[in-house]
């Protein structure tokens, strides 16, 4: 309880049932009154998800012939239920933690529990977990990065992180989320160096839908460059902005010229830890 609103919570001033007093006690309660009534529906909620969790550990022992129960590993099980206490109120989160409880009693999964599990877990956010699952049953997981191209090079500047199509969660949250994954060492992402030969795999980032977004993007990042240019050629001339900036005429050109969206194609792989953590986590 906040110390400054004190034992009477719900009277500021004890006594005086009329008057100024008791103006100033109903407002009181009618802002604070509430105060006690929201705790105990957060408390309430709390134990509703200790019991589900609870109850969903229980639910995966009982699921363990009893040949393959073995004694849990305290260093494993102890920082499990001890981090589990702050994503409690995270349903995905909280089923990670109690799978991989599950996982420690069960001595076909010895090999692949990994002490870090605990520490990846409390590394992913509920997206993560839901990005991480639905990647896991794919059969490969063609993946690309968008760029606008000025010229015929091939090179250019990215607009996106790594993309997959038909993610289960929101564009620039997949862009996140997969950063997050392979910075953990779940996924190895490769994209630009190598690619499926399949073609077909490639189809849905063509989308209208997802290149009008970067498109989009792309206007919103150039805009101002591009506008800003175009003034000083305007003003100055190509060929003084040319010798100053120590560029081509045809450099300069390429500055304003209209940029093509395209993309780098490449893949996401599950590692060896990812699927070990996979088994023990979901």
């Amino acid at each position: 309880m906040d110390p400054i609103l004190g034992k009477g919570i719900d009277k500021i001033i004890q006594g005086a049932a009329d008057g100024p007093i008791k103006t100033l006690n109903s407002t009181w309660d009618l802002i604070f009154g509430g105060y006690h009534n929201w705790v105990a529906k957060i408390q309430y909620k709390r134990e509703l998800d200790l019991t589900d969790f609870k109850a969903n550990i229980e639910s995966k022992v009982k699921k363990i012939p009893d040949n393959n129960l073995q004694e849990p590993e305290l260093s494993i099980i102890g920082p499990a239920i001890e981090s589990s206490k702050f994503y409690i109120s995270e349903r995905v989160i909280r089923d990670l933690f109690s799978n991989l409880i599950a996982s420690a009693m069960d001595n076909r999964k010895t090999n692949d529990v990994h002490h870090s599990f605990v520490e990846l877990i409390k590394q992913m956010s509920p997206k993560d977990a839901i990005l991480f699952k639905f990647l896991c049953n794919q059969k490969v997981i063609p993946a690309v990065r968008y760029k606008y191209i000025r010229d015929n090079s091939k090179a250019g500047d990215f607009l996106s992180d790594s993309i997959i199509s038909n993610s289960p969660i929101d564009l620039n949250s997949t862009e996140i989320s997969l950063n997050n994954l392979e910075r953990i060492g779940l996924l190895k992402i490769d994209i630009g160096l190598n690619s499926y030969t399949n073609e077909n795999l490639y189809e849905s980032f063509d989308d209208p839908k997802i290149i009008n977004n970067y498109i989009q993007k792309y206007k919103k990042e150039t805009y101002k460059k591009v506008r800003d240019v175009f003034n000083m050629i305007n003003h100055f001339g190509i060929e003084n902005i040319s010798r100053y900036y120590n560029l081509s005429i045809n450099e300069v050109y390429t500055i304003v010229k209209p940029a093509c969206i395209e993309y780098d194609k490449g893949y996401i792989e599950i590692t060896s830890f990812g699927k070990a953590f996979a088994k023990c986590c979901f």
